[in-house]
């Protein structure tokens, strides 16, 4: 077991516990590419690999309640909106994944007693999606702690970096959404 850390800025460091040969493997890609890419390169990697060792954390720190990160976010997506209930293809905006994807995670869910499907009284061609009572003490217990994981590796950041990430984290999305389109129109 090791410690990685990531160099956030100029001088503020994010690290988690690891596996010794996953924080090797980590090491050396992160060696490879810094030594012969561009910054912007250097950069997404840095990225990329901040992601992967944040979605272990956060993916054991789900396992303690028998769920898997999409299982969680559809359980989040679905305690957070107004109604309380969404339609499968809202889940699946929300998500970024494919219809059938949402389709398995909402069939496993159901299996648990989490959730149960609706048909939508004014179009049965909509289905609906809510929480259970059971789903919605378990998203109410998951929500809390998980807010406190996640700020808890968020802490090694002061209030300005945080603002920072997320400007930095927002032109990059804004340049890519209008990448996307571009791409669309040619």
């Amino acid at each position: 077991i090791g410690i990685r850390c990531l160099l956030f800025f100029e001088t503020q460091y994010f690290c988690v516990i690891i596996g010794s040969s996953r924080m090797q493997e980590i090491e050396n890609k992160f060696q490879r590419t810094t030594e012969h890419e561009p910054i912007e390169n250097t950069a997404w990697s840095s990225i990329s690999d901040t992601y992967k060792i944040v979605y272990s954390y956060i993916m054991s720190d789900l396992r303690q309640y028998g769920l898997t990160p999409p299982q969680y976010t559809v359980l989040r997506v679905i305690g957070k909106s107004r109604e309380g209930q969404l339609t499968m293809s809202e889940i699946g905006k929300e998500m970024i994944v494919t219809f059938a994807n949402i389709t398995t995670i909402v069939d496993n869910l159901e299996k648990l007693r989490y959730v149960r499907r609706l048909r939508d009284s004014s179009d049965r061609r909509l289905v609906r999606v809510e929480l259970t009572s059971n789903g919605t003490k378990l998203f109410k217990r998951i929500y809390t702690s998980h807010r406190k994981e996640v700020a808890k590796l968020m802490k090694v950041l002061n209030k300005q970096d945080l603002q920072n990430l997320i400007d930095y984290t927002g032109a990059i999305r804004k340049n890519t959404n209008l990448n996307s389109l571009m791409r669309k129109e040619s």
